[in-house]
């Protein structure tokens, strides 16, 4: 663990500083030792020298005091105390410095000088001394006339080198001598003692400082190498590739750092990911928007195509039989009195136009009810051959202005004008509402003989199938050899108010919206109904209702205003 090792790295300088400032603290009571050693020798020498003046001057003053000059008692006093004050200085002093040599060698082992012990009975000596030069310079007086000098100066100059048999002078002299020996021997290991503590102090300081070097370099490696890698994470998810992981080698602070990196990159990545998915989705949900909108467009310009060309075509189909009808009635105005049968005729020709109006106008209710789901079915059991039948004369004598022929079978023979097989026998029968059965089989052989070619014939044949399931249908197949319908145009033919290029080339009349009808009441009555057409080859219509016994779903009937059914 880095802070693991941080901590030991950091423990050891403080354990070498420690270990620094023990060597310096040590060195420096040892030089503090010598030093003060050496200053006690020193004051030791000047006290025996301050003694051994002072006696000498108490010398001089006894000799005064014999020969009777100038020899006042208080200089005496004052002498003596000097040398008891030097006495008892010089005592403490030999005693620190007794107690010094101890601690010196109870700590560092080294021999203690004989002379430390000496100079201690030393100074008891001397305060001997000093008792009984006291003593015997307060009973000294002047001498008489004819006294024994040499004598008397022998036994003074016993009293004050002598004391308990030792000769002072020779102790004093030598504790002097040895203290000067000793100031420079002690300033020398002084000396000794700085220059040993100096080199340990420095010595120490390297040691510490290469320990504390090589530490950093050890920390700088181990610290330099997870930041660059971390440095390289952060830059790479600056730089956007969030795919980037840093390596986590180690299971110390670093490791764990590395980790939380790699979980804080992985969750960047999938939110990114989240967030360029959503882009994605709405880039998407906005361009199929804009198909959307394109195709809206698109059938919003067609419908408003159509609608123009659906009025045109419906003014068209208005504007005919009220332009028959009025002219018509003009014509029969203008002239003077005419035969019944020529007015008979007029009216004839008005019923007509009338009629034609009246049939457009059906047609556009019937749309109209159909989109407003009022459209009423009245469902009655109904012989689909007999109803086909019907139709089928009256759309040949549609056709027959035209030279179109309606002829009941499936296809003609080689030779001859008539089908080779007419409608089966017996009855059909449908659940259907007769009327607008009727109505969506008129308006398909309608548009066959329409846009058939004159001399052209339209072939009716009716079926009888079963379903997989084992439903029965009646299936009503029109064939026509006319115009046919063009491929691109055949998906919409069901759709209302639409004409196709060539219906439109063929005949300007129509409205569009036969068989967007035929397709809603055959629907209605739960059947279908197909258109299949090539061009100039003729179109086949395909209308399949289910026989009766398989329900149809009718819608009540709905009145009008007066109470009476709507048709």
């Amino acid at each position: 663990m880095y802070r693991a090792r941080l901590s030991l790295a950091l423990a050891a300088l403080v354990a070498l500083v420690c270990i620094q400032a023990l060597f310096v603290y040590w060195g420096a009571n040892r030089v503090n030792d010598y030093a003060q050693h050496s200053r006690l020798a020193s004051d030791i020498q000047a006290e025996l020298l301050d003694l051994s003046a002072n006696k000498q001057r108490l010398r001089v003053w006894a000799l005064q005091r014999l020969m009777n000059t100038d020899a006042q008692p208080e200089q005496r006093d004052r002498l003596v105390d000097a040398m008891y004050a030097s006495a008892a200085n010089l005592g403490d002093l030999a005693r620190r410095d007794l107690a010094l040599w101890s601690e010196m060698v109870n700590r560092e082992g080294v021999h203690m000088p004989p002379e430390v012990l000496q100079l201690v009975g030393t100074t008891d000596l001397l305060r001997d001394n000093i008792q009984a030069v006291e003593a015997r310079l307060a009973q000294l007086v002047p001498l008489e006339q004819g006294a024994d000098f040499p004598a008397l100066w022998a036994e003074l100059t016993q009293v004050f080198d002598m004391a308990r048999g030792r000769d002072l002078r020779e102790l004093i002299k030598d504790a002097i001598a040895r203290q000067r020996e000793a100031v420079p021997v002690a300033r020398a290991a002084t000396e000794r003692g700085l220059d040993s503590l100096r080199v340990q102090a420095v010595g120490m300081a390297i040691i510490t400082l290469a320990v504390a070097v090589v530490l950093a370099l050890h920390l700088k490696g181990r610290l330099q190498r997870p930041l660059d890698r971390l440095l390289q994470g952060t830059q790479a998810l600056q730089a956007g590739a969030l795919g980037h992981r840093v390596l986590t080698g180690t299971n110390d602070e670093f490791g764990r750092l590395a980790q939380h990196f790699n979980a804080m990159a992985a969750e960047l990545q999938q939110h990114r990911a989240r967030a360029d998915a959503a882009r994605r989705e709405l880039e998407d949900a906005v361009q199929a928007r804009t198909r959307e909108l394109r195709v809206a467009h698109e059938t919003l310009r067609h419908l408003d195509h159509r609608r123009r060309q659906w009025f045109a075509d419906l003014g068209h189909e208005l504007r005919t039989p009220a332009t028959c009808i009025r002219g018509e009635a003009e014509i029969a105005l203008r002239g003077g009195d005419r035969p019944a049968d020529e007015y008979r005729q007029t009216l004839a020709r008005i019923v007509g136009g009338v009629d034609q109006l009246t049939s457009v106008i059906h047609d556009l209710l019937y749309i109209a009810k159909s989109e407003a789901d009022q459209l009423v079915m009245r469902p009655t059991m109904t012989d689909l051959r007999c109803l086909l039948g019907d139709v089928a004369e009256q759309a040949a004598a549609l056709g027959a202005p035209h030279g179109v022929r309606v002829l009941q079978g499936e296809t003609p023979r080689a030779g001859g004008d008539k089908a080779d097989m007419a409608l089966p026998d017996g009855t059909i029968p449908v659940h259907a509402d007769a009327d607008r059965l009727r109505q969506a089989l008129v308006i398909v052989l309608d548009n066959a003989v329409r846009y058939s070619q004159p001399g052209g014939s339209v072939y009716i044949s009716l079926h009888k199938r079963v379903r997989a399931d084992g439903a029965a249908e009646a299936e009503v197949v029109v064939r026509d050899q006319g115009i046919g319908i063009e491929a691109d145009e055949l998906p919409r033919v069901f759709e209302r108010f639409l004409r196709g290029r060539r219906a439109r080339a063929h005949r300007a009349d129509g409205t569009g919206i036969g068989l967007s009808i035929a397709q809603s009441i055959i629907q209605a009555h739960q059947g279908r109904i197909d258109v299949a057409s090539e061009p100039q080859q003729g179109t086949v219509v395909r209308l399949v209702l289910p026989l009766a016994g398989a329900p149809v779903h009718a819608i009540e009937p709905i009145t009008d205003e007066q109470g009476s059914p709507q048709a």
